[in-house]
């Protein structure tokens, strides 16, 4: 093999390529690593969804959100959902429920609500469902919930996924008309902490056979010099 003057050959300067594309995985590896970490040590794990910063409001007497398969939500890795609905005024007597989306659909069947299918800065997309007042209080209603939270001021459920299509919805506890305030929809994603670790570790191995591969090839073409 030819050799430069300064002793580079073909085969070092791909070894120190080769090294540096290395280290850019490994460090991303490390970074992906270290932030799952974070994520689990975080709120018992519980990941924000992005929901709360939105307020939402109707003068109808339910909130619901279109329907979703939680156990496909990011490839199946969502262990649990907890979810909080803050009304605007603390005084208020509020419910949150989960429940299949056949039995919500039921519950909801003649009720005045709005279904919201995207939140924004300029305010919620969403349908309206003509209506009365729901026959019962949804605190009172049988087999439709498979989580549910109610009392006065903020509530908070936890569910763990199950497989099947489900909906969630919001309402006063006494069924009342006029409901608003926030939402915020927390994801518990299954083995983050065990996967930041994998991360690190296999981030941290590549890096040092990077290293290994740049600083070898770069002392023997000193030594040339």
């Amino acid at each position: 093999m030819r050799t430069t003057s300064s002793g580079w050959t073909k085969g070092r300067v791909t070894s120190v390529v080769a090294g540096a594309v290395l280290a850019l995985l490994a460090l991303t590896l490390v970074g992906v690593g270290g932030t799952a970490l974070y994520y689990a040590s975080q709120n018992d794990g519980y990941i924000d969804l992005g929901t709360s910063r939105y307020q939402h409001r109707t003068d109808t007497y339910a909130m619901t959100a279109d329907t979703w398969h939680a156990d496909q939500q990011l490839g199946g890795l969502y262990d649990d959902l907890k979810v909080t609905f803050e009304p605007d005024k603390k005084s208020d007597q509020v419910f949150v429920g989960i429940a299949g989306a056949k039995q919500l659909g039921q519950y909801l069947n003649g009720v005045e609500h709005v279904t919201i299918h995207d939140s924004g800065d300029k305010g919620d997309k969403q349908s309206n469902h003509q209506g009365a007042a729901p026959k019962t209080t949804p605190g009172q209603a049988q087999n439709v919930w498979i989580a549910k939270a109610g009392g006065q001021g903020a509530q908070t459920l936890n569910w763990p996924v199950q497989p099947g299509e489900v909906g969630l919805v919001a309402m006063k506890a006494d069924g009342s008309r006029g409901v608003s305030g926030q939402v915020t929809v927390a994801a518990k994603i299954g083995a983050l902490t065990w996967t930041g670790i994998a991360g690190l570790v296999v981030g941290v191995l590549l890096l040092a056979g990077a290293v290994l591969m740049i600083v070898r090839p770069v002392r023997r073409a000193r030594g040339r010099a």
